[in-house]
């Protein structure tokens, strides 16, 4: 294993909290909200809402057609600039609900999971949260109102804590930080002199090129980012006498959400279902 200077552990601090984080805020808020205006096509929904308020919730509209569209966005975590890179990359997930009844929009919301909001744009203009997958349910406007109203509050904070290097002291930060790059010096292999320059890149905190040297590496055997960084977090929270399972990431956040929605079109239920899948950092999320 390499060994790192002082300076290369605060600096990948920074880029293991922004793992953690999901890539984002790390503060205790999931960022949820309602959206007026919003980005079209393959950037992201369309979220402009053309009715809201009461006339959204108490117009009967007899014989309309209405439907539920759930939205997954996601964006390299860390990185500033649009779209992703990889799978093997840990995202950041940003979901959105949409009713539409006859072709309009008439309410909104959107879960930004301690991150990156809908329409959101890097210094190029582009929209940084790109659409993985989209699911529709339909329904009465009641119906599909009750389920927007119920995912509007649907996280993982009331069943674990969301996880950043907040909750841990700077010592164990900067093991935990030596411990997932030696993880990956030793379970990565990269084309030529590659990994290398991956390591040094996340020394530097040079994220965009870690994030573009990254898809070029494969695992051997079976290791994962995710594994790493569940094996690091493992041993240091146990050294704290902490469990993994009583944190959560954005990603824990996003899989809730699609499993209430996924009960809706199951069975018409709008119970928001947390437990067991917030119970442990899902470091990747891969939309289907």
């Amino acid at each position: 294993m390499r060994a790192w200077s002082n300076t290369s552990w605060v600096l990948g601090t920074v880029l293991l909290s922004c793992v953690a984080a999901c890539g984002d805020d790390s503060s205790g808020s999931g960022g949820s909200g309602s959206t007026e205006s919003g980005t079209n096509g393959a950037s992201g929904p369309d979220t402009s809402a053309e009715t809201t308020g009461a006339d959204a919730t108490t117009s009967t509209g007899a014989g309309e057609a209405c439907e539920a569209t759930f939205f997954v966005l996601q964006k390299d975590a860390y990185k500033d600039t649009a779209g992703r890179s990889s799978d093997l990359w840990p995202p950041h997930t940003t979901t959105v609900l949409n009713v539409t009844c006859d072709g309009a929009v008439v309410d909104t919301a959107f879960q930004a999971n301690h991150g990156t909001e809908p329409g959101q744009t890097d210094a190029n203009g582009d929209v940084i949260l790109v659409e993985m997958a989209t699911y529709p349910a339909s329904g009465t406007r009641a119906e599909l109102t009750a389920l927007l109203d119920a995912y509007r509050g649907c996280d993982c904070e009331d069943t674990t804590e969301f996880l950043s290097l907040d909750s841990l002291e700077g010592e164990l930060a900067q093991g935990l930080m030596e411990t997932v790059l030696g993880y990956l010096d030793t379970n990565l292999e990269c084309p030529g002199d590659t990994l290398g320059e991956l390591l040094q890149a996340l020394q530097d905190g040079d994220f965009p090129t870690a994030v573009t040297i990254f898809p070029t590496c494969t695992w051997i055997g079976g290791a994962s980012f995710e594994e790493g960084l569940s094996e690091a977090f493992a041993e240091l929270l146990a050294a704290t006498g902490e469990q993994l399972d009583g944190y959560h990431v954005c990603n824990n956040d996003a899989v809730v959400q699609k499993a209430l929605f996924d009960g809706f079109v199951a069975d018409g239920s709008v119970a928001c279902p947390g437990g067991d899948l917030c119970r442990g950092p899902l470091w990747l999320y891969v939309a289907e």
